[in-house]
């Protein structure tokens, strides 16, 4: 714990570069993901149409994730006091913490549901012989209910064990480390746990039951797709479906390792009992930033969202050359025109305004 504090308040460690650098990436991720998830709609090839409903779910809740943590409810932590500050819109209409915890944490379940819902589909596709496969449709359906009620609601365990004194709460978190700033004693500010006895406990038991989720789909589909154990699939096919499954890892792993960052500096702040408030904000604005680079991942990764995003742009490039070619044409004409009335020579000369360059020269001639 830190015992001498600094009297300077840097601007890294204020509510406003935390605000600041959420809102600038909302905007981001709001631009981004609105198109690649027109890409998904439209640009999807027939090959993927069946992962089409999946890939928009997944895409959908990212970005709901994104932007409840972004500017619903924008939290400012305190690691290692297990605590936080709403400062988002949520405010506006509601003060109550349980309603702000449970959003956050819901956010988070829903889209790690969503990322489990994508790899069932896929498994259930590849993996055609299996007793591991939810061939039942009834059943799946009902269990994957009750998954994203589950995953929604895995914040319950912190809710119901807050403390009830939060003023006497937030005075013995000040007490053990009274670098925390001003706003830490404002009415916003919940705390969560005043230890990490439950906290840790429960985060690792989570993250452990994900990895060993999405590293059963995905070792038990690799292995489906191997040739000797999944001999009547034509090579072709099984290229694609293996393409297609690696461009769809990629783009879950690029977004899980933007949020795995910042929770790796938290379990560090909390272990070791470390606080730095510059290091809490810029946590929250690159876990933020989740939303963006997925929509990134999806839009480089696919070859058919990659292909259209780059013919058009370079097909705005080329409307742009073609205007310019017809206004030099237009300009030619005019010129000979002129000739007609103005017996001297004339010298037309295009340059590029971005580069200052020459590009096309013409001089007129007496002779006509």
């Amino acid at each position: 714990m830190i015992t001498q504090c600094s009297q300077n308040i840097s601007y890294l460690s204020s509510i406003d570069f935390l605000e600041n650098g959420c809102h600038i990436g909302s905007i981001l991720m709001l631009t981004l993901s609105s198109y690649s998830l027109y890409l998904i709609v439209k640009k999807s090839p027939v090959n993927m149409k069946g992962s089409v409903p999946y890939m928009i779910n997944l895409h959908i809740f990212t970005m709901v994730c994104d932007f409840t943590w972004s500017v619903l409810v924008l939290p400012m932590f305190f690691m290692p006091s297990i605590a936080a500050h709403a400062s988002g819109v949520i405010v506006w209409f509601t003060q109550n913490p349980v309603v702000v915890v449970w959003l956050a944490f819901a956010s988070l379940g829903g889209m790690a549901a969503a990322i489990i819902s994508l790899f069932e589909h896929r498994h259930r596709v590849i993996v055609t012989e299996s007793r591991f496969v939810l061939k039942n449709q009834t059943f799946r359906r009902g269990l994957l209910s009750f998954m994203y009620f589950g995953h929604m609601n895995f914040g319950i365990p912190e809710i119901i064990t807050a403390p009830e004194n939060q003023e006497e709460a937030k005075r013995l978190l000040f007490q053990k480390n009274p670098c925390l700033p001003p706003i830490f004693m404002d009415p916003l500010t919940h705390v969560i746990q005043l230890d990490a006895s439950l906290f840790n406990p429960h985060m690792y038991l989570t993250c452990l039951y994900l990895a060993v989720v999405f590293s059963f789909f995905c070792s038990h589909i690799m292995w489906s797709l191997l040739p000797r154990n999944n001999p009547s699939m034509s090579a072709s096919t099984r290229k694609m479906m293996r393409k297609f499954f690696i461009c769809m890892c990629i783009q879950v792993a690029i977004p899980t390792f933007v949020i795995y960052l910042p929770n790796l500096y938290w379990n560090i702040s909390i272990t070791f009992d470390f606080y730095f408030q510059e290091f809490n904000n810029i946590s929250i604005v690159l876990f933020t930033l989740h939303g963006t680079s997925s929509s990134i991942a999806t839009i480089f990764i696919y070859a058919p969202y990659r292909n259209f995003t780059k013919d058009l742009i370079l097909s705005g490039r080329q409307s742009s050359f073609d205007l310019c070619f017809v206004r030099f044409q237009q300009l030619i004409i005019g010129v000979f025109r002129l000739k007609k009335v103005v017996r001297e020579p004339i010298v037309v000369s295009v340059s590029d305004q971005n580069t200052g360059r020459r590009r096309v020269t013409f001089r007129s001639s007496n002779n006509i």
